[in-house]
């Protein structure tokens, strides 16, 4: 029998707090340096996936309210981490774009997370990590083909 989705989901998370909770002072240090939260990362790093949104398509899919969303981005365009831009189909909407300074901070931040799991995964058996390497892409595609 399957285990229950809920069991799942605590295995996921267990696995996620072991490998990513220890010593992980590096991708905390550069948010620390760029004057940035994790919401507001969280934030930023829904912009690079959506591309150009309004704060309104922004607060939707991040299940947040629109004023509180205007006020991270406020933040993030005075520290040149997003950018305004005109709605080309009305020009009095503005929408929201990741800045290069925001990407170049998701990159390095992405980067340092990854290196910080890896460090921990490290330490598995080599034909482990394969195996686990191997689910995750499994799981990633079947997520992927379910999302279409």
């Amino acid at each position: 029998m399957p285990p229950r989705s809920s069991d799942l989901g605590r295995l996921v998370q267990e696995l996620v707090n072991r490998v990513s909770h220890r010593g992980g002072g590096r991708a905390l240090r550069l948010m620390e340096q760029a004057g940035v939260t994790l919401p507001q990362v969280l934030l930023l790093t829904r912009v690079q996936e959506r591309g150009e949104c309004t704060v309104s398509d922004l607060a939707h899919s991040l299940n947040l309210t629109p004023s509180a969303v205007s006020q991270a981005a406020d933040k993030l365009v005075q520290s040149k981490l997003l950018t305004r831009v005109e709605d080309v189909a009305d020009r009095r909407r503005k929408r929201l774009a990741l800045a290069a300074r925001g990407n170049k901070l998701l990159d390095e931040v992405v980067a340092a997370r990854a290196d910080q799991y890896a460090a921990e995964l490290e330490r598995l058996d080599p034909s482990l990590r394969w195996k686990l390497a191997d689910v995750i892409h499994e799981v990633l595609n079947a997520l992927a083909r379910e999302k279409r």
